[in-house]
Formats: structure tokens, sequence, C-alpha cells
């Protein structure tokens, strides 16, 4: 917001004299752009102000003609006559905040003629309310370029599988012990590998919101950070082409919505640049145009860097100054034939703030100086460094093609500076705080900033001072970015894995709730799970995720869930269900919304990390659940590297139920369990469905046992949602652990305690466990000593035992136990 003071100046503006007479030909402007002339000191008067400025010389065709300081129903009649292009007709437009509006001709002017403007109005700079301006002969906008693209390596690029169509580049935290209060880091990388575009990651570098832009579509994201509008807070950047340094874009402005609000231009015919957009509370963007410009007995084009404030609401433009109007070409060390290149960027503005009395700060790398503009009059106020600086520059105080310098509240500067070159001025990049004396004109070193190891930034870089003191870098052409102390002790570091760059990066609190839905993926496992992906790009407040499965998207009941953990969730649920929905928890425990219900794919589950196989027959199994809308035709096959040691006959297991799956070992598949030391094979279990979906495939130990005779009564079964699912178990002869086989056959978990009898006595019980909807489980349980004994002695390794399941519904059945080591 501008201070209370800028409010009187905008009545109060004026220019020492014009630039530019209407006789001065196109040499006079060639030798005043080298000269550098600077303004007068500016006098306090009333009137209304112009933009553009009486006397500027570098005005676009397109230019429009601002009046501030009056409402714009009073502008009244005004004339616009161009040298070579005669009388403008026009509208009149007002300015959002009622102190001011613009002139907007109907046709564009003529490049190289003086326009001359004629009013009733005591214009600032004017005469009798009459004054004039140049129009420039533009030359050709500064090309598109493609994008440089760093390759992603290993894990340069992040995979989430609730949101696939993002692809940001990953970021690696080497040290953080910085306060997480301190907020979220924006950043924007530039060159991939696979997106650039706005980022956001929370204090601890994880992902908090990505809006993504193909490296292929040449489109460059630069500024990103949030400012407050209106009293709200917003996202903003700037996006658009770049070449050579310079950029061709616009202004975006997004609520905490993530939802769109403004799209701000420059005006005038110029296109934004990439290294500025100062939003204030007020309504008003600064911003910055390279506007390419031909100079007389040149033959080369210049760019003019240019500095608009532009009314959001309107697009309208409330100042404007050109650096060719009051900087000389001499001050650049870009500038003259040892320069190689199309163009010539003499000054290459890269930074705007605004200093506590509504003046602007203006950093310009290729003069390696630092200027203050008085908003009143135009006039530089002082050059700190560079070539003609105002100030006796203190040890450590000279700075080499710098960026982002910015006044802060107790009236220090802050400071990227880039010196490391090229060319090299110092030895390392690193960010400094400078105090200014005004009285004795003196700049002093308060405190230097260098990233730990020290690096060299060739451009771009950021320095922000936070609230509570510390400072934070981003280290622009280089990957890191990172946060000291105020005594200087970096507390933060962090790098993009592989070496993309940000052209600034800030912290600052943020708080948002998407009005997009959270997305959801599923992932069946072989294993009967099923893995919830879940997510919300940008969301903030989300403390943990609820999901949901049922047989339709009307009976979803809780099945599992848990905190969140980074910008996307993995959940283990157990569950058969064919629809699944997860839900964002906030931390009260409030459902903040919820994804849509995505359905599961038919599929195969195989269960247990063990197959008992006989020593005798060769013949095993594996229990499994069949999930999808008719029975599953499965076909099993067991190998062991590339070799087949069984494949089975198709075996049926009807729609949404379980069964055990057979199959035999060949004759050397026994030889090979048969001659394994611990009389354990490791192999892998893959169960193939005749219609095609997915095969799906376990990697289990086959486990040897031996029998002898029929063995006791077999009786499994069930009742209602909880069934015995084999009739065989197995148990551990040295520690009696075991595992009862069932299956839980309604939509929703079951849970079940299992009690394992021998006549009256009671040689097992399991605590409550839960199994999942449709799917089959094991209940295990440790035999008592009285159980072990009765397992040992059992004839033909075969104890028989009645087992009673109890839960929400009861089973019962009579197994035989058979020992195993």
């Amino acid at each position: 917001m501008r201070p209370a003071l800028w409010r009187v100046l905008a009545r109060v503006r004026i220019f020492a004299r014009a630039w530019l007479t209407a006789g001065l030909g196109l040499v006079g402007v060639l030798a005043a752009a080298l000269m550098g002339a600077g303004a007068a000191a500016a006098q306090p008067a009333t009137g209304v102000s112009v933009y553009p400025l009486p006397g500027s010389r570098y005005e676009m065709p397109a230019t429009q003609i601002a009046f501030r300081g009056i409402a714009a129903s009073e502008i009244g009649a005004i004339s616009v006559v161009g040298s070579k292009s005669g009388t403008h007709t026009g509208t009149i437009a007002a300015d959002s905040d009622g102190d001011g509006g613009s002139f907007i001709p109907s046709t564009p002017f003529t490049p190289g003629e003086t326009v001359t403007v004629t009013t009733g109005l005591d214009v600032i700079g004017g005469s009798g309310g009459k004054f004039s301006f140049a129009i420039a002969h533009p030359a050709r906008p500064i090309p598109a370029a493609a994008l440089p693209r760093v390759p992603a390596g290993s894990d340069g690029v992040q995979h989430f599988h609730s949101e696939p169509g993002l692809q940001p580049a990953s970021v690696t935290v080497t040290k953080d012990s910085a306060p997480a209060s301190a907020g979220d880091i924006f950043l924007a990388p530039q060159y991939g590998p696979n997106q650039d575009g706005p980022m956001i990651l929370d204090p601890q570098g994880r992902l908090v919101w990505f809006d993504p832009t193909s490296i292929s579509s040449k489109l460059l994201t630069t500024d990103f950070r949030t400012q407050t509008l209106f009293g709200q807070p917003v996202l903003t950047w700037w996006q658009g082409y770049t070449n050579d340094g310079s950029g061709r874009g616009a202004g975006y402005i997004y609520n905490s919505d993530y939802q769109p609000e403004y799209v701000v231009h420059a005006a005038d015919g110029m296109q934004m640049d990439l290294h500025e957009f100062l939003v204030t509370n007020s309504g008003d963007a600064f911003i910055l145009a390279a506007s390419p410009v031909w100079l007389p007995k040149l033959g080369r084009a210049v760019v003019d860097s240019v500095i608009q404030e532009i009314d959001i609401r309107t697009g309208l433009v409330l100042f404007e100054w050109h650096a060719l109007d009051h900087i000389s070409l001499q001050e650049s060390s870009m500038f003259g034939p040892h320069v190689s290149g199309h163009y010539l960027d003499p000054y290459h503005f890269n930074s705007v703030a605004l200093d506590s009395d509504g003046n602007l700060v203006v950093s310009a790398r290729n003069t390696s100086a630092i200027y203050k503009i008085d908003l009143s009059t135009g006039q530089i106020l002082w050059r700190l460094g560079g070539k003609k600086s105002s100030f006796k520059m203190g040890p450590g105080t000279t700075t080499a093609l710098q960026h982002d310098a910015v006044v802060q509240p107790d009236g220090t500067i802050t400071i990227f500076d880039d010196g490391a070159g090229p060319p090299k001025v110092h030895a390392y990049s690193r960010g400094i705080r400078v105090t200014l004396n005004l009285q004795s004109m003196t700049a002093s070193l308060v405190r230097e900033y260098d990233h730990s190891p020290k690096i060299s930034a060739d451009f771009e870089g950021s320095m922000q001072m936070l609230p509570d003191g510390d400072l934070f870098l981003g280290w622009g052409q280089q990957p890191y970015f990172s946060e000291d102390t105020a005594s200087g002790e970096q507390d933060f570091d962090a790098h993009f894995t592989e070496p993309t760059s940000t052209y600034r990066a800030y912290r600052f609190p943020w708080a948002a709730q998407p009005t997009t839905a959270p997305s959801l993926a599923l992932s069946p496992s072989a294993d009967g799970t099923m893995e919830v992906y879940a997510s919300w790009n940008g969301a903030t407040d989300v403390s943990s995720w609820r999901v949901l499965a049922g047989d339709s998207s009307t009976t979803l009941e809780d099945v599992g869930g848990a905190g969140r953990h980074g910008f996307e969730t993995g959940i283990a649920v157990h569950s058969g269900d064919p629809d699944f929905q997860a839900q964002a928890i906030g931390t009260s425990g409030q459902v903040l919304a919820s994804t849509s219900v995505a359905g599961a794919p038919e599929r195969i589950a195989l269960y247990g990390r063990s197959a008992f196989v006989s020593s005798s027959s060769g013949l095993g199994g594996i229990p499994a659940s069949c999930y999808a809308t008719k029975a599953c035709d499965i076909v099993v096959t067991v190998t062991s590297g590339r070799t087949v040691l069984a494949r089975s006959g198709r075996e049926s297991v009807g729609a949404n139920g379980s069964g055990i799956l057979y199959f035999r070992l060949s004759p050397a598949g026994r030889r090979m369990l048969a001659r394994s030391r611990t009389r354990r094979l490791t192999v892998n279990v893959t169960a193939q469905n005749s219609t095609g979906f997915p095969r799906s495939t376990v990697t289990v130990s086959l486990v040897s046992f031996s029998t002898r005779g029929a063995g006791p009564h077999r009786d499994a079964g069930g009742s209602g949602a909880l069934s015995l699912l084999g009739e065989t178990d197995f148990v551990r002869s040295d520690s009696g652990v075991g595992g009862i086989l069932a299956a839980c056959t309604s939509a929703t978990a079951c849970t079940a305690a299992a009690t394992l009898s021998v006549g009256s006595t009671v040689i097992a019980t399991t605590g409550p466990e839960s199994i999942g909807g449709h799917q089959a489980g094991y209940l295990a349980y440790r035999l008592t000593a009285a159980g072990r004994s009765m397992v040992a002695r059992a004839g033909g390794n075969q104890l028989g035992a009645h087992v009673t399941i109890s839960g929400g519904s009861s089973a019962s059945g009579d197994v035989a136990l058979v020992g195993f080591r």
C-alpha cells in the first residue's frame, strides 16, 4: 500500500524540465542518451501528472496518455496531434481509484514522430496545459527461445499415483533446523526436467502445490510468491517467454482457493518482463518491460528498461519511467562495440521495491548499480554502486550484476550479489545487508550471508528478510535455496535434486483449501491389500486421510486411514469391496472434502507368506480371493527363477469369494524342496484368470510337511459372514504358532476370534482380529503346552481339533492340525 505521502504527491508531481523539444533531432536524442543528463532538483508544485512524461523520447506507438491527480470526469477536452500521423481521436478510461484516467487513442502513433497534447489542465512539466513526447522506432520483439532442459537422472522427478499429471522437480533437503513457523517455500523451477511452474513446498521441503507447464511449451515461470491485495493473501507470478535473460509475458494473480483473479499486462504496447511483479494492497502492480528500440547511428537495437505502475483492475498506466531517458548508456558494462549479440541491453532492470517514503528502489544488473527514483518527479535521488555511485562504498558493499534489492523496515537494503560473474568480481555469490548514511553519503556492510559451502551463481538469485530475523536466499542459476539466522549461521539448506533453478525463492506462511476435489488412486496388491493413494493439490490443512469402501457408492464404510504424509499419502487397507473413497480430515477431525468414488479393478488376491507342500505327493495349496463380478477360473504357476515347478489346471473361485488353489510340484520341484537344507524353498506363485484381467504374483516359501494315514474327521464351513476356509491348518512343532484360515464373506470387514479345542480341553485361543470384506485371512494363535504335547503325539502327524469362530457372526468346524518344522 502506498504511504499517505504518496496520495499527496500524486497531485503535486513535477518534473524539472522536458528532455526533448519538438525540434530536437535524432542525433540530439542519441547525444542526450550518451551524456545521461540527469533531472534537475524538483520544485514542489500543484498540477496534474501525465504519462508519458513531458519530454520523454522512447514511447511506443500504442501508448496511452495517462492523467493522474484528477478525476477522469474532470480531464475535459484534449487535443492529441502527431507530427506525422495528425490528429488522434480516442476515449477516456477512468482509473479504478478515482484519481485519474487515460486517453486511449483510436489509432496508434507513428514511429519517429513527436506527439503534442493540449489540455485545459495545469500539467506538471508542461507549458500552459501543453506538453509533448516522442515515439521511438520499435525494434523487433525479443523472440521466444526454447528452455534448457536438465536431465531427470535417477531421482530428479517426483511421481504420484493419485496425480499422474504432476511431474515436478524433486527436492533434496540436507539441513532442516529452521523454525517451521517461518512458513512454506515458494519456488518456480525453470528447466524441468519435465515440467516447470509455480511450486509450494512445506517447511520440510515436501510438495504442497504445483501448477505444471510442459518444458516443451517454452513457458517460463518466475517471481512466484504470496502478496496482499485488497486485504487478502494472493499468489502472484510471471509467466511467459524468454530469451537472453529478458521476457515477454504477463503477471498472474490467484486467490487462496487457487482460482485466477487477475492477469496483469504491460501497457502502451509493451510486454511485461520476467524480473518483477510487485503488487500493492491498494490494487496497483509495479512491473518491468524490456522494450527494444532503434537509436540513430548505432545500427543495433537497444533494450530500454521501463518501469510501469499498472492499475490491476483496469490495466491502465498509473506511472511510467524509461531508463533511456534518465541513465547514461556510458554507465553500463553492456554497451559498446565489444558487446556481442543482436540486442544491446545496457540496463537490465531486475527488481523494483518501494521505500518507506513511497519512492522506488530499482536494481540494474548491467550497470551494477541500484537507483532510487522519486515518484513525484522521476528524478534519480541516488545511485548505490556502479560507475557513478552517490555513496562512498564501504568494505564489502560493492556489488556486481546484482539482483533483488529490497529496502527493509529498518531502512537497510538487502541485495543478492551475483559478483562471481561472469565477469568475475567476487570469489563467490552472496547475500548482503547494507546500511546507508544519507548525511555522510556512505554505505556500510551490516553482514554478508554465504552458502555453506560457498557457491557461485552466474545469474539470478534473491534474498528475503523473514520476520524472525532469518534470511532466506535463493541461489538463482544454482539449484540451491537456503536460510541463515540473523547472525549468519545456515539453518536450512535444500536443492533441486537435478540442477534446475528458480529465479527467486521465498518463505511465507500460507493456508489454503482448493475448490477442486482431492484425488484418489487404487493399486491392488497381490497379497489382498489395497493400496489407496490420496492427495489434494494445494491443501494445507489436511491432518489425516480416512478410507471408505463398500459394495456401492451408497454403502461406503470406514475401512482404515492414516496421518497425512507429504503430498501423497499411501494407505494399505484390507478390503475386497469394489468401490473406494478417501476423505481429507482436518485437525479437529472434521471432513474437509472427499474424493470421487473409485472402482477397484478386478483382481485375484493371494494370501500368506508360506505354502505347505506334502513331501510325499508334492501337493500344495495357497489361499486366494476372486474380486470380480463373476467367478474366477484360475491357473496357478509356481516358478523358481526361470524354472517352472508346478502348473495347475483351472480352479474356480466364486465372485467375491475365497478358496484354496491347489497345485502339484513336478518331480524336479519336489527334489529341489527335499534338497533344501531348511526344508523351505522360495518361489513365485502366479495366479492368472482365464478372462484376462491382471495376474497376481507373490513370493512365498514352500514348506515341506509329511502325514500318514487318512487323518481325523474334517468338517469346515460356516454361516453368515464368517467361514472356515481350510480343513487342514499348520502349526510349528517347536513353538506351537499356527493360524486358522478363515474368510469374511460380507462387504464390510469382519472381526473374529477363534477357540481351538480337543474334546473338552482348550488348546489355543486368538484375540479379536479384523478380516477385510470379501477377504481371507489367518487367525494367528499359539498352542498351550498341552496342545503342543498333543500335536507331538498325534498319530500320522494329524491332530483333530474343533474350531469355533465368533464375531458379528459365528462359524465352527473340525480341522486337522499338522505339525511342521
